[in-house]
């Protein structure tokens, strides 16, 4: 631990992604804030032509993979377990990641994910933690992905980066439109269609890859958080008086209960068998409440 190496953080990456995808995503969450100091030790949050300047290219590019990496995990962590974000001091620029050999779509992949993590530490992690509202920022659409119409036409390594970004970014924007302050009341048909959105991506996912829709925590457990917060918007959990309940043939009301229905017979579908999820079980429980 006194003598960080890039090795070293590489392998605290993968610890931690096992954490969370063993059930264990706070332990992760502790872990990687050793990881994140690790990384700070080994100046990976800055620009390697400044503090390696005699480096190889491939030393280059490996360190800020690797403070991609970190950033990644933390940022989106931070988010699902509502904990402030610890990788937030960098002067790397995403443009420096891109080589001759990087593909069109994962230089997208990767530009995106950069801009949607500032995005979310700035505009929802931050606030959360200080007790104010979050932040709706300038001119999201252009940040927003889309699942292709034909997505068991398009290439399995470009349909699993839509899908996570898609769910991700979605995610965030439910958080934005589902909160409310004095000043500001809750906008219910935007909270909902961006729940919608995101939980519809790890629909896809289960139908895709499914195998691996079953072991990715990260995104069932934000699936769950989805329908969370479509059920405690269909059952009326707001109390304030400026967001009147939906009756049950609105539009938005039919659908949110749709997508609850769902992600409950996928759930159903990750408990049974001889090493079924005890999680998914406690999930069916929750969300039954809601229909």
């Amino acid at each position: 631990m006194n003598k960080p190496s890039v090795r070293s953080v590489q392998a605290m990456v993968l610890i931690t992604y096992f954490l969370i995808n063993d059930n264990h995503a706070s332990d992760g969450w502790a872990f990687s804030g050793i990881l994140t100091r690790q990384a700070y030790a080994l100046g990976l949050h800055r620009d390697p032509n400044i503090v390696v300047a005699n480096a190889t290219s491939f030393e280059k590019q490996s360190r800020l993979k690797l403070w991609q990496a970190v950033l990644l995990q933390d940022t989106f962590l931070t988010v699902l377990l509502s904990l402030p974000p610890s990788a937030t001091h960098t002067d790397v620029s995403v443009t420096s990641l891109f080589t001759d050999d990087t593909s069109s779509t994962d230089t997208a992949y990767i530009n995106l994910s950069w801009r949607l993590a500032y995005l979310v530490q700035h505009s929802v992690s931050t606030p959360r933690q200080n007790k104010a509202p979050p932040t709706i920022p300038r001119n999201p659409h252009p940040l927003s992905p889309q699942i292709p119409h034909q997505a068991t036409r398009t290439p399995l390594r470009t349909l699993r980066q839509t899908l996570f970004l898609t769910s991700n970014y979605h995610h965030n924007i439910m958080l934005l439109h589902s909160s409310s302050s004095l000043q500001v009341a809750m906008d219910i048909p935007g909270a909902l269609d961006a729940a919608h959105f995101a939980i519809h991506a790890f629909f896809k996912l289960w139908e895709v890859f499914r195998a691996e829709a079953k072991v990715w925590w990260v995104f069932h457990h934000r699936a769950f958080l989805e329908a969370l917060c479509i059920g405690g918007i269909l059952k009326g959990d707001d109390e304030d008086s400026r967001n009147p309940r939906l009756a049950e043939d609105d539009p938005f009301f039919v659908r949110g209960r749709e997508d609850i229905v769902r992600m409950i017979d996928i759930m159903r579908q990750m408990s049974e068998g001889e090493h079924g999820s005890k999680v998914a079980l406690t999930r069916i429980s929750v969300l039954s409440a809601y229909i």
